[in-house]
């Protein structure tokens, strides 16, 4: 049974990734999107819980606009040679 609120669609984009603290800057692919997280791909771990800061580019209706959200790290899994990072997205405030 699926548990998420929102169905995930495939989204291959270059994230940027910042921890909250403002240091360890990695980018990452993207493996797929909703409007509540986002599943990427990653060469080093990250840890579960921490918030970080995510920069991306989305298109809406052609126009390109770059998206910077919190998120937090819900989920890291080891699989091959990367981590497969999951993230929900914070509510802004």
């Amino acid at each position: 049974m699926e548990k998420r609120q929102h169905r995930r669609i495939p989204f291959r984009r270059s994230v940027h990734l910042l921890s909250s603290r403002g240091e360890d800057e990695q980018i990452l692919e993207s493996a797929d999107f909703s409007l509540s997280g986002m599943a990427m791909v990653s060469q080093r771990p990250v840890r579960v819980g921490e918030k970080v800061w995510l920069r991306f580019e989305v298109n809406t209706l052609g126009d390109p606009r770059e998206l910077n959200v919190q998120a937090e790290i819900r989920y890291v899994d080891l699989a091959a040679n990367s981590y497969r990072v999951g993230v929900s997205f914070l509510e802004p405030r």
